[in-house]
């Protein structure tokens, strides 16, 4: 079959799905504006979430590509499976899971509590018993979320990263040689480097044996990647990227998610002569990027967060930054290959809970509505 063909017989049956009421990409349910922007979570497409440090681009990240994908599959009626695997360079499994219940309380009852209250860590806060006993009512949901969340948080240089997926891909499909034949996975990882070269040169296609598994691979985060024998920094992330995160994306229809932060210089306020912050210098962009600006040629899409309030900006598009506080944040479409991109969306944001929510229009935001985020707040203390 060609190369048009296949394309042709695609969307075709993507048509069928939908008109059939099934998907053909997990949408952005929990951000609905992004959704008229970017569909959702596609296969074989590539993410970057970047942001100043500290502002929550890992909780952006969590909150798009874990909390969002886990809850559409659990409660839509699709065909969709779900794996993510979670390599995350900072904290441990442990504490990923104590954010999510972070997440759980917030979200169900309303309460906010971080990952420290949570574990009794400070002197003037024990936890109480009412919220342990809503914990214990949580264990079927986690079971559930560990099935299809993998943390792995001691493989941290990139190749160990692409060996985990390679060995993951290996398991769950098949590769397959221009006249459909299946190539045998010993002579794909062989010790011979002639036999393991020609083999993968021999590669046409791969076919999981699940085409509805969505297998998502986040990275948290890149400056943190280890560094391999002989490289720097710079030349470690863009192989992982360049190298590892594209044949993860093309050749096994993978999403990677790099989080990654902006360089220093990119969070030094710039002003005009009159005094006037340059809020555009301020932004996330792809030339803010730290330690490798390259990975921004890799991806599909880039998303970015902004939080004036670090830069004690009291007015920011019409919202009163002195009353949302740090509880306001800017969420940027930075680079969209398939569409439209610049696209800016005013974000409710709860740190403690790994949360965030539309707000309303700022020509829409009344005093009450400014009060109950500064109640949020006051109840979180």
């Amino acid at each position: 079959m060609s190369i048009f063909q296949k394309v042709k017989q695609e969307i075709k049956k993507n048509k069928q799905i939908r008109l059939s009421g099934g998907y053909t990409c997990i949408p952005f349910e929990l951000l609905p504006k992004l959704g008229q922007v970017i569909p959702g979570i596609e296969q074989e497409k590539y993410y970057l979430v970047t942001a100043n440090s500290k502002v929550g681009k890992t909780k952006l990240a969590d909150f798009l590509f874990v909390y969002n994908p886990y809850e559409f599959v659990t409660k839509r009626h699709t065909d969709i499976k779900l794996k993510i695997f979670y390599f995350s360079l900072e904290v441990s499994k442990e504490e990923k899971l104590s954010q999510f219940y972070s997440y759980l309380l917030y979200k169900d009852h309303n309460i906010v509590i971080s990952p420290e209250k949570l574990k009794s860590r400070f002197e003037n806060y024990i936890l109480e018993d009412e919220i342990e006993g809503l914990l214990d009512t949580y264990d079927a949901e986690m079971d559930k979320f560990e099935s299809m969340v993998k943390i792995i948080d001691n493989v941290k240089n990139p190749f160990g990263i692409y060996k985990y997926m390679r060995d993951y891909a290996y398991k769950n499909g098949d590769h397959y040689n221009k006249h459909g034949e299946i190539i045998p996975v010993e002579a794909l990882i062989s010790d011979n480097p002639d036999t393991r070269e020609k083999a993968n040169l021999a590669i046409t296609e791969y076919r999981a044996h699940d085409p509805n598994e969505y297998v998502i691979v986040v990275v948290d985060h890149l400056s943190l990647l280890h560094t391999e024998k002989g490289q720097d920094l710079w030349t470690t992330i863009f192989n992982f990227s360049s190298k590892y995160c594209l044949a993860m994306r093309d050749r096994w229809r993978y999403i990677p998610v790099a989080i990654q932060q902006q360089a220093a210089d990119q969070e030094k306020q710039q002003f005009t002569f009159r005094g006037d912050s340059i809020v555009a210098k301020l932004r996330p962009s792809p030339d803010g990027l730290a330690d490798c600006k390259l990975t921004q040629r890799d991806v599909n899409v880039m998303l970015g967060l902004f939080a004036p309030h670090r830069y004690k900006i009291e007015n920011y598009e019409g919202y009163d930054i002195d009353k949302l506080g740090d509880n306001y944040r800017e969420f940027n479409v930075i680079l969209n290959r398939n569409g439209s991109g610049f696209i800016n969306i005013d974000l409710y944001f709860n740190g403690a809970s790994n949360f965030f929510k539309e707000l309303l229009p700022a020509d829409q935001m009344e005093e009450r509505h400014y009060k109950a985020i500064a109640g949020i707040n006051k109840s979180a203390k």
